[in-house]
């Protein structure tokens, strides 16, 4: 038996798959590390980490499976998008690398916006003007730590890097290289006027490839310390939204990958840059290098239930702990007792600001309409619609930019759950469908092993061969005319308060 295995190095842990050369999943394991908040909207991490967890996982999935390391012929790489660190000359890390959700580039994107038409910037790369992206953070770099930024050989994002470290040589991935602010989407290759308008030497940036290439063997190192053999090959990879989407098998028009985490990235397959002047939805490259991802990098979704389940659901928590279930299995069971539209309790899922109806970094969580006789399980159910709403404000505005959208696919822990499932089905008027798992992301890393090793022809192949839809929601008629209503009001309410997220914005500072 031949085996592959598909590694994500996400935002704070490492999954690993072995699947076998015929796609199927034969075991999964993982290693965990921290993200460090120095400052106010600061968020960084040690490179070393990412390499130390994929060493760590992949020891582990041996260990677990049992397989024999000479028997893995490929690893498939993904990892968190919208981050960089740099390294010197001789591959010597220079700072902690500075990862998607830092936001310390504001006053950056401030200035660039001053001299440069966002516009223009958007007409080439395909995305907002905003400090999540990577031109801001390098630009932050060079500002303040300019004998940093001189010494720098090269600024890798977290899927380079880890590829460097394993190989020895450097690249970057289609789909990476078009979420930094640098490419030209099109062209798919560095934008030599982006570069410019950043004042980022395009010399410093690695050459760009498609996501199933061989990047290089594994070094001997690497390999005594995994149980794997040494030179075995390591597939580029992808961004993990984009793995995800492979992993979902999104490689046709029509077909959308929701991704229920944390955050809720919102993902659809395009055979054309299609693009979205309201800047709603950014264009990216996929991980098959014949596609384009039209996608919404994600609005707080899991993380607001996560933040329910804590703040008011400490009962549920501890029950679910003496009984053995899933705490939020609990609340669901609440939330269904609830009818359509929570009775008026409709939420804005603004916690961590905006990235639906509009991008607003000032925008904050509501509850509009709760009354003496709402209860908590109205809550329950108001944070579920939430991000059904959220999601319906994407898939609209995927469908009014031409895309004919036919299905959902739900993945992420939030795809764990029917009645959430239901919920979006009925909000958004489409189909969502439940895969074989629902952890789609490193198996999307470990699809592009397959097709880099030759196993299958074809992305679109290995998809046919791996991807199961076992389960689909089709939207409930009875409930369309109430979701529609309260759809329209939870717009409403959130452009009626942009002038008082500004005001309050301001009282905060």
């Amino acid at each position: 038996m031949e085996y592959v295995i598909g590694c994500d190095v996400g935002s704070q842990a490492v999954k690993a798959v072995l699947l076998s050369a015929q796609g199927t999943i034969l075991g999964e394991a993982g290693a965990a590390y921290d993200i460090q908040y120095p400052r106010p909207a600061w968020a960084e991490q040690e490179a070393e980490a990412w390499v130390e967890g994929v060493i760590q996982a992949i020891a582990a999935l041996i260990r677990k499976t049992g397989v024999q390391g000479k028997s893995i012929r490929a690893i498939g790489l993904d990892a968190q998008v919208d981050g960089f660190v740099a390294i010197d000359a001789n591959g010597n890390v220079l700072h902690p690398a500075i990862i998607w959700m830092d936001r310390r580039a504001v006053e950056q994107v401030k200035a660039i916006a001053a001299r440069y038409n966002p516009s223009r910037l958007f007409e080439i790369s395909g995305l907002n003007l905003d400090a999540y992206h990577v031109a801001p953070k390098i630009r932050w770099f060079a500002d303040t730590q300019p004998d940093l930024f001189d010494k720098s050989h090269y600024f890798l994002l977290p899927g380079s890097y880890v590829a460097y470290y394993l190989t020895g040589e450097l690249g970057v991935d289609y789909s990476n290289a078009s979420s930094t602010l640098l490419m030209d989407v099109r062209a798919r290759q560095w934008s030599a006027e982006l570069c410019d308008c950043f004042r980022i030497p395009i010399e410093k940036l690695p050459p760009i490839y498609p996501a199933d290439k061989i990047i290089g063997r594994l070094r001997r190192e690497i390999a005594e310390q995994t149980g794997l053999s040494p030179g075995i090959e390591v597939i580029l990879g992808c961004g993990d939204e984009h793995a995800a989407s492979l992993g979902a098998g999104v490689v046709s028009p029509g077909l959308v990958c929701d991704i229920a985490g944390t955050a809720e990235p919102v993902c659809a397959a395009s055979r054309e840059p299609l693009f979205d002047h309201t800047g709603l939805v950014e264009t990216h490259c996929h991980a098959d290098p014949d596609l384009w991802l039209l996608e919404n990098p994600g609005f707080v979704s899991g993380g607001n239930y996560r933040w329910l389940r804590d703040q008011f659901a400490p009962d549920l928590v501890q029950k679910a702990a003496q009984l053995g279930l899933d705490v939020y299995d609990l609340l669901n069971q609440e939330a269904e007792s609830v009818p359509p539209g929570s009775d008026g309790l409709v939420m804005l899922p603004c916690l961590s600001g905006a990235m639906t109806p509009s991008w607003n970094a000032l925008a904050r969580g509501v509850f509009l309409g709760f009354t003496l006789a709402h209860r908590r399980s109205h809550f329950v159910r108001a944070v579920l619609e939430a991000s059904a709403y959220a999601l319906r404000d994407i898939t609209d505005r995927m469908q009014a930019m031409g895309l004919a959208l036919k299905q959902i696919r739900a993945v992420g822990g939030g795809a764990r759950s029917p009645l959430w499932r239901q919920i979006k089905a009925d909000v958004t008027g489409l189909p969502v469908a439940l895969l074989q798992t629902v952890e789609t992301t490193a198996l999307g890393a470990g699809l592009l092993a397959l097709a880099g090793k030759g196993y299958v022809a074809s992305l679109s192949e290995a998809v046919e061969a791996c991807v199961r839809v076992v389960e689909i929601r089709e939207p409930d008629p009875s409930t369309a005319e109430c979701y529609q209503a309260y759809y329209q009001l939870y717009r409403s309410t959130y452009f009626a308060l942009q002038p008082v997220f500004e005001q309050a914005s301001r009282i905060e500072a």
